[in-house]
């Protein structure tokens, strides 16, 4: 019963994240999560293990079978979203490795790939939550046929003149799997991740940045629905076995007495 019941928690934990990765597939810039489980012997290996994904889900636990330890948890699949044209001047969408980076209301630095920018009542650039884009850029009230390159340099026409406005810095980690999730498809770095790299864009280590689009959810709504879908049989046969499992003892119990 000890075993399926950890089963049971498991697969749980997998179908509520599957759940939540069909419910973003019309997000731009969601990278699905998905569950691993590690399979360790002591406990400088489940700290190593922990250490490495630093952006798994907080609660997540290790649980213990007959033979060995497993430690379970989630990690962020950060492979490429395909892109899609959105006609937006502002809108970017990275090709390749790179986060954006974004100045949080409480004033932390955090990192994204989402790319659907605009402007304030200033004409600092912002997503659309209204977060500066850092390093700080300014777009002037005045400008026409704004275009992003994609070296990131955005450029516009002012006074019949193309100009440069500003430049899109892009920015990279040893390891983004160590990165930490705070909603809203922002990412904070973590002692596994190491500190954030900037860089250019147009490189292949930080990617490049396609002006007028956005990168859609990296989640094959197919697939997902097919792990869902298996996720649930496993776990309500699994149910039936502990609910068996838990007459059985009954029964044992019943026929001692």
């Amino acid at each position: 019963m000890k075993v399926s019941s950890e089963y049971l928690q498991t697969l749980q934990n997998r179908i509520e994240i599957i759940g939540n990765n069909i419910a973003n597939v019309n997000t731009p810039g969601f990278k699905e999560g998905l569950l691993f489980i590690e399979e360790t012997y002591d406990a400088q290996e489940r700290s190593n293990t922990k250490a490495f994904f630093g952006g798994v889900v907080p609660g997540n636990e290790e649980f213990p079978t007959l033979e060995s330890n497993l430690y379970v948890g989630q990690r962020i699949d950060f492979r490429q979203g395909p892109l899609v044209e959105t006609n937006m001047p502002l809108d970017m969408a990275i090709f390749g490795e790179g986060f954006f980076q974004v100045k949080t209301p409480d004033e932390q630095i955090a990192y994204t790939r989402v790319g659907s920018f605009t402007t304030d009542e200033q004409g600092n650039l912002v997503t659309n939550s209204g977060m500066l884009i850092e390093p700080h850029t300014v777009i002037p009230t005045n400008v026409s046929d704004i275009s992003v390159k994609t070296d990131g340099t955005i450029k516009g026409i002012i006074d019949e003149e193309v100009v440069d406005l500003g430049k899109i810095s892009l920015f990279r980690f040893e390891n983004p799997h160590g990165l930490e999730q705070i909603g809203n498809n922002l990412f904070l770095p973590t002692a596994a991740t190491g500190e954030a790299i900037m860089g250019e864009a147009d490189s292949e280590e930080f990617g490049t940045i396609k002006g007028g689009m956005l990168e859609r959810s990296n989640t094959d709504i197919v697939n997902a629905m097919t792990k869902l879908i298996e996720a649930q049989r496993a776990y309500q046969f699994d149910l039936r076995v502990a609910k068996d499992q838990d007459e059985m003892m009954v029964q044992a119990i019943q026929m001692r007495g």
